[in-house]
């Protein structure tokens, strides 16, 4: 079903929930990365319910169906107060069900800064190609500047610098990407300045996570680097690090997607078992 997520700014995000029905096992709430809109992971989706697994998820502002404008959000506590209502919601749909979050690039920057600041009531989680350290990391005087700058000018944006070609060794995906109009390249100071805030804090803060964590990098990836996940895996002994050789950027789309999925499910089927 369609759902509507009204956060305190006056935003709507919208987004949809996926109910297997009476012998669902676990719940996934999903958060997806910069430019991208949740209905990318509509076939994941669809995967996990073949497995008895629910699937919740919304645009994040600025991105897709949702309100604001492309790739701006100012305050990045509004994406932890998105997915305290979508844990709510889920609870009342899912009682008493095991609930995962699922977060991939942005939206695992975001997972895992909101799993260590908020400690959330969940099983577990699975990252994907985080948001903790990019392949072009910038240096710490330009991320200075981006930040004055955002203070001054937070609605400003200037372009992502992701380059479709980059997001998956399967040509089809990048031509689906670009294809689609709901995609964008677009990123606020505000939310850039927010992303590298959390991403240095979920570093240094790595070995006080309490949760099961399932992070994943492909070893290719040119758009979030792999050594940030590295970093911070070394750092907790609540994370299982899973680098997939040759892996681009959004492994649940590379050409080897159906090993990655298998992957997560039994991971998560472990954690419940």
């Amino acid at each position: 079903m369609d759902i509507n997520i009204k956060i305190s700014n006056g935003q709507v995000l919208r987004g949809f929930i996926r109910n297997p029905g009476g012998r669902t096992k676990a719940v996934i709430i999903m958060v997806h990365g910069l430019g991208e809109h949740i209905g990318r992971y509509s076939f994941l989706a669809d995967i996990f319910m073949k497995n008895e697994i629910g699937f919740a998820g919304a645009d994040l502002p600025g991105h897709g169906r949702s309100d604001g404008s492309r790739g701006y959000i100012r305050d990045y506590g509004l994406l932890y107060e998105m997915l305290d209502i979508l844990q709510a919601d889920c609870r009342k749909i899912f009682p008493g069900i095991p609930l995962f979050l699922y977060g991939h690039s942005l939206g695992g920057g975001i997972v895992l800064s909101y799993l260590l600041k908020k400690n959330p009531p969940v099983n577990g989680a699975i990252v994907t190609s985080p948001w903790l350290k990019l392949s072009d990391e910038p240096s710490p005087f330009k991320k200075k500047l981006a930040a004055l700058a955002g203070k001054i000018l937070p609605s400003v944006t200037i372009p992502n610098g992701i380059d479709p070609q980059d997001i998956s060794n399967d040509s089809n995906v990048v031509k689906e990407y670009n294809d689609d109009p709901l995609n964008h390249d677009r990123i606020s100071l505000s939310l850039a300045t927010g992303a590298f805030r959390a991403a240095g804090g979920a570093i240094r803060e790595a070995h006080l996570l309490t949760k099961p964590l399932l992070l994943m990098h492909g070893s290719d990836d040119r758009i979030c680097s792999p050594e940030g996940s590295t970093e911070f895996a070394a750092a907790s002994r609540k994370a299982e690090l899973k680098i997939w050789k040759g892996g681009f950027h959004e492994l649940h789309n590379d050409l080897n997607r159906s090993e990655v999925i298998d992957y997560v499910i039994s991971w998560i089927m472990n954690r419940i078992s």
